[in-house]
């Protein structure tokens, strides 16, 4: 059982924290842009702006962990990013919006690779599976704000639901000033990629991930956009799309590490592909507002635990300096997630949200593929956790 005064209970904090900054910006997805003057092309390709600053962040993240341990990171990159929503979700014009959206991009980046180089070792601590957990964590903060942020944000206005993302972050950032304890950082050769034997594995998990989170960014920040086209009427729920992706991804991730203990990852990464082929198809199909609400909650089942299992796996080949593995898979999957967001916007402006969701299905084809021969290298890609 968890306690409160821990680094496990700290960095599960800052996953929630960063599931609320998302869920925030996605319910309020709508209403920012019509602020800002955006439409479908000019959203898809801010998002594709967004994704850059984030990747590119990312990938300096092994530079970064040699010279900064992950609390004094964590610890910078936190008030950043409660800034960075802040801007973004009051956001009145073009300009405000992109140059939120770099800032934005930039702390997600930052953030992620650090709170899960934290999370990789405090499992390797403990010597137990919990990593799926902290995701679970992340993904229970999302559909709470995607709701709130729907709500609020027609009701009171964006500046108001930037001080509940104010809020989350300020107790997360306590948390981790309070008791994550600085680890020790190695420098030289232990501590770079060149370290490793082979980069396939890597770059193979990177490409993976990559795909992964294109799906994931098109389930959660163009949901509320294809619900809004479905049901104008039921605008002021438009974030229930969101809402359940996030219920379902977070449900299937807490319960995730005891499936991983029993059936290993990638029977599971497998298994979760195939569901999440399926709900982006339906999502393709469906002119129902009701049926693509429940064809979200089935992408946040297929797509909960790609990115944990491969994080972890990747974090795995690298003790010394996890946060290099992270950054290094994170720039291979950077051209997928670049790319992704503005080829998205522009299929849904040339043509409609719904035939957008569904050529998602052939990205994540490609992704099984990749999983199969992943499989097949009989890598030993993780820490033994007992």
């Amino acid at each position: 059982m968890m306690t409160f005064h821990t680094p496990r209970a700290a960095i599960t904090l800052v996953f929630v924290s960063f599931g609320a900054a998302i869920g925030a910006w996605a319910g309020a997805i709508p209403q920012v842009a019509s602020a800002s003057g955006i439409d479908n092309f000019q959203l898809g390709l801010g998002l594709t702006v967004l994704t850059l600053a984030t990747v590119a962040v990312m990938s300096l993240g092994g530079a970064i962990g040699r010279c900064f341990s992950n609390r004094a990171v964590l610890l910078f990159a936190i008030p950043a990013f409660a800034l960075s929503t802040s801007l973004l979700l009051v956001s009145n014009a073009p300009w405000l919006f992109f140059a939120s959206l770099i800032l934005f991009g930039a702390s997600i980046g930052l953030t992620e690779v650090f709170m899960n180089a934290e999370a990789s070792a405090i499992e390797h601590d403990l010597r137990r599976p919990i990593f799926t957990a902290f995701h679970g964590s992340a993904s229970a903060g999302l559909p709470v704000f995607a709701i709130a942020s729907s709500i609020v944000s027609i009701k009171m206005g964006t500046f108001a639901t930037s001080l509940l993302v104010v809020a989350a972050f300020a107790l997360a950032w306590g948390m981790v000033f309070l008791f994550v304890p600085p680890r020790n950082l190695t420098r030289g050769r232990e501590s770079s990629i060149a370290i490793l034997s082979s980069r396939g594995p890597l770059i193979i998990m990177g490409l993976t991930v990559g795909l992964s989170i294109s799906c994931e960014t098109a389930a959660v920040f163009w949901s509320a956009k294809l619900l809004n086209e479905q049901a104008p009427s039921l605008a002021a729920i438009a974030g229930l799309g969101t809402a359940f992706y996030g219920i379902c991804n977070a449900g299937m991730r807490f319960y995730g590490d005891r499936l991983r203990a029993q059936y290993g990852e990638m029977t599971i990464l497998l298994t979760s592909i195939v569901l999440a082929m399926a709900s982006f198809a339906i999502l393709g199909l469906s002119t129902s507002f009701a049926v693509s609400v429940m064809a979200f909650a089935l992408a946040g089942l297929g797509l909960s635990m790609l990115c944990p299992c491969l994080f972890n796996m990747a974090a795995s080949q690298m003790p010394a300096n996890r946060a290099a593995a992270l950054g290094f898979i994170s720039m291979i999957a950077g051209a997928p997630r670049i790319t992704a967001p503005w080829l998205f916007g522009w299929i849904a402006a040339s043509q409609s949200t719904s035939f957008a969701f569904g050529l998602c299905t052939f990205a994540l084809t490609t992704a099984f593929g990749l999983v199969m021969f992943l499989k097949n290298t009989s890598l030993e890609a993780t820490e033994k956790v007992t």
